[in-house]
């Protein structure tokens, strides 16, 4: 069990999503690491998390209300994102943030793209299940196992892209894109379940 959390934790840092990528981009096109930005997901993550296990707990997890309203605005928030980044707009590109002024966007625009994946308490909720019905591990340490290995491995991709953020520059962009594409057939594929 804890050999299979560990995996899972070290798989899940490369499932970028749009928080993440928003951490990347930064790294990448600035000489700081965006501390603000990382904050502001973990927290987001920690909070799903949280939740995941309050309705592990609760009746409510087996409502299908619930999953179409949760689905269905994490679908929204996805396609909203992919938009932004497909089709940017001149403002974007010309505004001038001051520093500070820019750490707390980082920390506020971080945390609130994580939470409008209202889809990641399912998910969390589906990997600690198993462990719930578990004699020989307890809830909290599977998750501790998992959120470690998680942390462990995101900040060892972090570092790994910083040390080739010159390289990486030019192909950023691209590499947006096709995340883009990615988070909108994830996208249909939701909607699909709740049609």
């Amino acid at each position: 069990m804890i050999l299979w959390l560990i995996l899972v934790g070290f798989l899940s840092a490369f499932a970028l999503g749009p928080a993440s990528f928003n951490i990347i981009r930064s790294l990448i096109n600035k000489r700081t690491w965006p501390w603000g930005s990382i904050a502001g997901f973990l927290l987001g993550d920690i909070f799903y998390i949280t939740l995941a296990l309050l309705l592990l707990q609760s009746p409510l997890l087996q409502l299908t209300w619930l999953k179409t309203l949760l689905t269905g605005l994490t679908v929204a928030s996805l396609v909203l994102y992919s938009g932004k980044i497909l089709f940017p707009s001149l403002k974007d590109k010309d505004q001038e943030v001051k520093p500070l002024q820019q750490q707390q966007q980082g920390f506020k625009n971080s945390l609130l793209l994580t939470l409008s994946n209202f889809h990641l308490v399912f998910i969390y909720a589906g990997l600690f299940v198993n462990i719930s019905h578990s004699r020989h591990f307890s809830l909290f340490a599977g998750v501790m196992v998992y959120f470690m290995a998680f942390l462990v491995t995101f900040f060892a991709l972090l570092w790994a892209l910083r040390s080739l953020q010159s390289s990486l520059k030019n192909v950023l962009r691209r590499i947006e894109m096709v995340a883009a594409f990615g988070f909108l057939t994830f996208s249909v594929y939701l909607s699909l379940e709740i049609l």
